[in-house]
């Protein structure tokens, strides 16, 4: 890992309260509050508290009170079309439980650089995988973003491209800071 993560309250250099704080409100009524492995991401941003809370919650909110990210098996489709796109190697690792969680199995999961072609994939989840490609490249086609708007509104479409977006973001996190999952 090129930058230490902050697991624990004592693995932060800063100011003890900071990251008492943070990790009171990451993990309430915990005698020893700690980040997974898992959750290197966020064990990264803790070196400035506030973003790491602020992310914490987005990243939640995102997931499980959207109505988007209501579709588990979706959701996490999208999330892991991300780290494929990126290269994540972490993110696609650590995404594994909650992947298969909503039921995308390890063999959808090992055909998802072929999803034009491989008969595992329905045609909505097609549309969802292509279009976290094109969010995670920038490059949005109109159609492409018309047939999203369609398939989920408009409320859905912003929900949509938020997930992604963020994953995005924790992709490029990850891939930057290198966590070793084993470590």
């Amino acid at each position: 890992m090129r930058v230490k993560g902050i697991f624990r309250p004592s693995d932060y250099p800063g100011n003890p309260a900071e990251a008492e704080a943070l990790f009171a409100a990451l993990c309430p009524g915990m005698s020893d509050p700690q980040i997974d492995r898992d959750h290197a991401g966020l064990a990264i941003a803790a070196h400035q508290p506030r973003l790491a809370l602020l992310l914490s919650q987005l990243s939640r909110f995102l997931a499980l009170d959207t109505g988007w990210g209501q579709r588990a098996d979706l959701r996490e489709l999208a999330i892991q079309t991300v780290n494929l796109h990126f290269g994540c190697g972490y993110g696609f690792a650590a995404r594994m439980r909650p992947a298969d969680a909503a039921w995308l199995s390890a063999e959808m999961l090992a055909a998802l650089p072929f999803w034009r072609h491989s008969p595992l994939f329905d045609a909505e989840q097609r549309l969802v995988i292509e279009y976290a490609h094109a969010v995670a490249s920038g490059d949005v086609p109109a159609p492409l973003f018309a047939r999203i708007r369609d398939a989920y509104g408009e409320r859905g479409a912003v929900e949509c491209t938020s997930i992604i977006a963020l994953w995005s973001f924790w992709a490029m996190m990850l891939n930057a800071m290198g966590p070793d999952r084993d470590a």
